[in-house]
């Protein structure tokens, strides 16, 4: 399936009209099944469903470790990916009885309760980075969404250590994208607790469950945070770095939790 298209359209420029064919980005609903019981409709964009659907699981922490995951099967022609899970509790579907509507794109949805989440676990303490190592993944980053230089209208998100960046996402959500990014690293066994997330969006308190449910330790966006997610991520110990454009970037929890060594102290007035 495609992840764009083309359609004609009319653009004014300077008050003079031309008839041009503008590259659109690709929105589909999919239904997601676990164990065969329909979870959730999503809306987002037709690549990796695989992948988005377990993050979104892991993200409502039904898949504890990787044996619990037996099969994922997406089927593009009813729209449908069906998840196999074990270890899932009698009542597993009465959990989900209660969703939160979310501020998402494509009006995302959530199950989880962030009274839930666990506190990450620092054992490894701060990541040692530099400014201009976080300007260089941001660059990369930038760079990294074709589908964003076609259309203009998807999200992205990426996996870095403090050398490189070593996974990308994108959809036209940007929760469906961190989602995918999340599945990405977990059927690839990587350990997300020494790692950055890096998002093109809005960080919302549900984008922070994600990340807290996800044991991410730094999480980077080049927009703006809401005072939710500075409160989730203040509380269970995510170090929160936003408005990263240009040459600065602000941070807004946790600053212990990354180690700069090329930081300068302000000169004494």
């Amino acid at each position: 399936m495609n992840t764009h298209y083309q359609t004609p359209v009319i653009r004014i420029t300077d008050g003079v009209e031309e008839e041009i064919l503008d590259t659109i980005a690709t929105e589909v609903a999919f239904t997601l099944l676990v164990n065969d019981q329909v979870l959730v409709s999503l809306l987002c964009s037709p690549a990796e469903l695989d992948a988005m659907a377990v993050g979104f699981l892991l993200s409502e922490g039904m898949i504890p470790d990787r044996e619990s995951l037996l099969e994922v099967a997406v089927d593009e022609d009813l729209a449908t990916v069906r998840v196999r899970l074990k270890n899932l509790p009698a009542d597993w579907d009465q959990l989900f009885h209660r969703k939160t509507i979310t501020s998402g794109c494509g009006q995302g949805v959530t199950f989880s309760d962030s009274a839930t989440l666990s506190p990450l676990n620092h054992r490894r303490g701060p990541i040692r980075l530099s400014c201009e190592k976080i300007f260089e993944l941001l660059r990369q980053f930038g760079r990294s969404s074709e589908l964003y230089q076609q259309t203009g209208g998807v999200h992205s998100a990426a996996l870095a250590d403090n050398r490189q960046l070593l996974l990308f996402a994108e959809d036209i959500g940007r929760h469906n994208a961190v989602d995918k990014l999340i599945g990405k690293a977990f059927l690839a066994g990587i350990d997300l607790s020494d790692k950055l997330l890096l998002s093109s969006g809005r960080i919302s308190g549900e984008i922070m469950t994600k990340v807290i449910r996800n044991q991410i330790p730094v999480l980077i966006t080049r927009t703006a945070p809401t005072c939710m997610s500075i409160t989730h991520a203040e509380n269970h110990g995510v170090t929160m770095i936003g408005f990263a454009r240009g040459r600065r970037f602000n941070i807004y929890t946790h600053p212990l939790g990354i180690f700069l060594d090329d930081v300068k102290s302000p000169p004494e007035s």
